[in-house]
């Protein structure tokens, strides 16, 4: 594997996608983070691939100040909104911060409740990227009904420099 990831370039997107494509649908999601984590995670951007699973891969972030993403009152800081809209602008999409877990009418609390939120950038009604300030979650693959059955779709490329991009969200 190591020999592969030296060929497939250094950029982690590009590896896991070619990777993924390369083994076909012969492995499960987990089996297949367990092979593209081998012998260690792959890195880029400061970000470490956590797994991949449902067309999705997971990546550890750098170590965040929540005061840098969650103002006194707001949702999001403008600093964090403005690189955000930056990023959506340069690659079509459409950005979106919806709360991290939606209040609950079911178990209401009895303390004021601080809602955060993170950044979602959307194509065709699809997240495409969830920037949160604990982890970066990154579609590659969609699943798409065909014939009775689920295969792999791919969804969007979005470019090889996408995490040099996103990184910027993750800066002290």
């Amino acid at each position: 594997m190591n020999a592969e990831k030296a060929k497939l370039g250094s950029h982690l997107l590009e590896s896991i996608r070619a990777t993924r494509e390369s083994v076909g649908e012969g492995l499960n999601d987990d089996e297949f983070t367990r092979l593209v984590r081998c012998p260690s995670p792959p890195t880029e951007a400061g970000f470490t691939l956590i797994s991949f699973c449902d067309g999705v891969a997971t990546f550890s972030v750098p170590e965040q100040d929540f005061a840098t993403w969650y103002p006194k009152e707001g949702w999001i800081t403008p600093e964090k909104d403005s690189v955000g809209r930056m990023i959506a602008e340069k690659y079509g999409l459409t950005l979106g911060e919806p709360p991290d877990e939606p209040p609950s009418c079911r178990f209401p609390s009895a303390e004021p409740v601080i809602t955060h939120h993170h950044l979602e950038f959307i194509a065709h009604r699809t997240t495409l990227i969830v920037a949160h300030p604990k982890y970066l979650k990154v579609r590659l693959f969609g699943a798409a009904a065909e014939r009775g059955y689920l295969r792999i779709s791919k969804v969007p490329q979005l470019g090889p420099e996408l995490l040099e991009d996103l990184s910027a969200l993750y800066r002290a």
